[in-house]
């Protein structure tokens, strides 16, 4: 073989490795950068998950202790709201056997006397009864009441009362509500304010370590 065509055949042959250790270099390098992208787009998608998971996870405990705070603060108002009413329970059902017909005959003679002494036997009584109470003092109250106010003491039927009275002093448009609703009304709104506090007490005193 000729030196001439050898020599031709060696340049093309290395032409042709060159080539092709060319290509096959640009295809690892192009296959080392693919590989480099998708684990940088891998860490970076791992590491949003891993955020939404903390965010999530943070969220979701304040939420819970939201959720516990105002569990603590429902179970108190509970709490409270069930001692008030047994509280007015206890106070009602202590009125309605304080006031029986013997403590209605001196708490109105004792009205009608002061009454009478300040401002003159001129006046007259109008008092309202429940239907348990009325049948029994009516009289009473007519004949006692007439010593006291000259122009005497009208005794009437209050449908609504249960226990106690209601008392209007005919021409000065003044009414006194001692019904047992009335007066346990303003005992319980006395003593709401101590109830309170002495729950806020108990309160502060289970919360400290």
């Amino acid at each position: 073989m000729p030196e001439a065509l050898q020599s031709l055949i060696d340049k093309l042959q290395g032409e042709v490795v060159e080539e092709a250790q060319s290509k096959a270099d640009a295809i690892v390098a192009e296959a080392k950068a693919e590989a480099e992208r998708r684990l940088a787009a891998a860490d970076t998608e791992a590491r949003r998950m891993r955020e939404n998971a903390e965010r999530d996870a943070t969220l979701a405990r304040e939420r819970g202790e939201r959720a516990l705070e105002q569990a603590g603060r429902d179970l108190l108002l509970a709490v409270r709201r069930g001692v008030e009413d047994l509280v007015m329970r206890l106070v009602h059902d202590s009125l309605e056997h304080t006031l029986t017909p013997d403590t209605l005959r001196e708490m109105l003679i004792a009205m009608a006397r002061a009454y009478a002494e300040r401002h003159g036997a001129d006046r007259r009584m109008s008092i309202l009864l429940g239907p348990d109470d009325l049948e029994s003092l009516a009289r009473y109250y007519a004949d006692e009441f007439r010593q006291e106010l000259a122009q005497g003491v009208e005794i009437r039927l209050g449908r609504d009362i249960d226990k106690g009275f209601r008392v209007t002093i005919t021409g000065d448009h003044v009414e006194h509500d001692f019904t047992l609703a009335a007066i346990t009304d303003v005992l319980s709104e006395m003593l709401r304010p101590e109830l309170a506090r002495l729950l806020a007490g108990e309160s502060t005193a289970e919360e400290r370590p």
